[in-house]
């Protein structure tokens, strides 16, 4: 290392030497010292003096033009034309749809003029190299695949080498094409000169290299059928982009700042850095839903928070101005309205201190409560939304006048509505469908947890105290059958994690190992009602507590 090489030349020289380093007099030396040139006068000899070599901006310059290319793709994936997609791994771009059996091998190609002369390396090197990613991959042999060679430059055609047919998409023909038929000789000789190398000496006969060169042809041009060119300029590219994915997304009069642009590029880079496996390549699941909603917080900007915060106050004003009302009724006991009011106004700082410092709104918590998804708006007028906020809000004072904790919602959850109070974590399942069983709904929740991300598994995992809240509206009858579900019921195998030994000790085969039950607990809507009806009968708090106890049987988790 060079502190080494520093210290170890330091330590080498003689005792006088060192004390002549030691005692130079660094202002005198800067007195002597004239500047013979000035700052812009060396700047324009740097700037100016010719390189002998820039093959580093070259590459830095098509790694970029790349990142842009996957953003177009990205865009696509937000369609759900894709499930996800791999950058840089087997190709630059790999794009995967599995319920249509679909894979698509992209490779982007740069240069620096945007028009060319037919380029040779298209069907000796280019094309064939495509083919053979593919080809290598066995297990691909079931699905269909498409291939793409991406760039900035247009390439024309020359005698015999035409890419009109591949630019086009037009009916292909290629008896006197010599772009698909030099490409499938390339392909061809690159998979058998690969067998043989790794053969052990054990290479291809005569026949067999005849045999399989004739096999490896009729999939090359099967290979061919399914492969295009397009030509894509920066500043196409760039249009492109800041446009269609806001469209996508649901805002169409609306474009991608370049900030935006290179932060999502940021985050592919991240990707691609070193990578430890595959699956950091990997842009799908949490990834892919982190990115959507970065980038729709970035297209809402400013108006999106100023109406966020307009709704979420109106939301909580409109609930406490109630809470208010019902709580200050002449028949009440006095001692009891204050100290519910000044519980309420802390509840109030727990919930505000909540949207203030998270990303979370009085809508996505809904979102997440009703529809298990943070980007799903639940449809319901603003009247039926007030008494589903009515609800909610009133089960979380319920539950902190129980547990007497501070009251934290997390932020990173995406499909379970997760309240924490000290060491207790609760999962808050609403419903709004009165004849749903509550078997149906503990149903839906283990359906649900494969979806979940890594970190929300093992958010779970971890508390030695989670209870589950099913809430709202729905059919109870079934309710005393269901008291608990053991985790070993859920499927909490993750996907495979970078050193994270938490994450790699979760496993559907060592489960059993760190699990205890889960509870089931019951708050339906005319529970949280009896609590509220009987009001006029509390002298304090704490009866109260003992009311929200004996309906909700919070006190079974403590």
């Amino acid at each position: 290392m060079i502190e080494n090489t520093v210290i170890n030349s330091y330590e080498n020289i003689s005792n006088e030497e060192r004390d002549n380093i030691l005692n130079v007099d660094l202002s005198k030396l800067c007195e002597k010292t004239e500047l013979t040139i000035s700052n812009d006068e060396l700047e324009d000899i740097l700037e100016n003096h010719s390189t002998a070599d820039d093959g580093g901006i070259i590459a830095m310059t098509g790694f970029y033009y790349q990142m842009l290319v996957s953003i177009l793709y990205l865009n696509e994936v937000f369609q759900g034309k894709w499930d996800g997609m791999f950058l840089d791994h087997h190709q630059d771009i790999v794009l995967f749809n599995e319920s249509e059996k679909i894979v698509k091998f992209v490779q982007v190609k740069t240069k620096n003029v945007n028009y060319s002369d037919y380029d040779y390396k298209i069907s000796n090197l280019w094309i064939p190299k495509l083919f053979k990613t593919a080809y290598d991959i066995a297990d691909l042999g079931d699905y269909n695949i498409e291939f793409e060679i991406v760039s900035n430059c247009h390439y024309s055609d020359k005698k015999n080498y035409s890419l009109i047919p591949f630019y086009s998409m037009n009916e292909k023909n290629f008896s006197n094409d010599k772009v698909g038929t030099t490409s499938v000789e390339k392909f061809s000789e690159m998979v058998i000169a690969s067998l043989n190398k790794n053969s052990k000496g054990n290479e291809l006969t005569v026949s067999e290299s005849k045999e399989l060169n004739e096999k490896l042809k009729e999939k090359a041009f099967d290979y061919l059928n399914n492969f295009k060119m397009r030509d894509i300029s920066y500043i196409n590219l760039e249009s492109m982009i800041v446009s269609c994915i806001p469209r996508t997304l649901g805002f169409k009069n609306s474009q991608l700042s370049h900030e935006t642009v290179n932060n999502i590029i940021a985050e592919f880079f991240k990707a691609c850095y070193s990578p430890k496996n595959a699956k950091i390549q990997l842009i799908k699941d949490e990834k892919l839903l982190k990115l959507k909603e970065y980038v729709k917080k970035q297209l809402t900007g400013g108006i999106d928070s100023a109406y966020h915060k307009a709704s979420d106050e109106k939301i909580l004003n409109a609930y406490f101005t109630k809470l208010k009302n019902d709580y200050s009724n002449s028949k009440l006991d006095q001692n009891f309205i204050n100290e519910f009011t000044k519980f309420t106004d802390s509840f109030r700082e727990d919930l505000e201190t909540i949207l203030y410092s998270s990303d979370l709104t009085m809508l996505s918590i809904m979102n997440i409560y009703l529809e298990n998804d943070r980007g799903i708006n639940v449809e319901a007028d603003d009247n039926e939304r007030l008494k589903l906020f009515e609800h909610l809000l009133s089960l979380l004072l319920f539950i902190k006048i129980s547990i007497k904790e501070n009251l934290k919602i997390e932020d990173n959850n995406y499909h379970i509505l997760s309240i924490q109070l000290d060491q207790l974590l609760f999962l808050i399942l609403g419903n709004n469908e009165d004849l749903k069983e509550t078997s149906a709904i503990i149903q839906d929740f283990k359906d649900l947890f494969p979806r979940l991300s890594d970190a929300e598994k093992l958010r779970i995992a971890n508390f030695a105290d989670v209870s589950m809240i099913i809430t709202g509206d729905f059919d109870k009858d079934d309710s005393d059958e269901y008291v608990e579900i053991r985790k070993e019921e859920l499927e909490f195998s993750s996907k495979p994690s970078i050193g994270n030994e938490k994450l790699d000790d979760i496993n559907t085969n060592r489960i059993t190992d760190v699990q205890t039950p889960i509870n089931i607990f019951y708050a339906h809507q005319d529970n949280c009602k009896e609590i509220n009806r009987e009001r006029k009968n509390y002298k304090n708090l704490e009866q109260m507590k003992t009311k929200i106890d004996t309906e909700l049987k919070l006190n079974e988790t403590i």
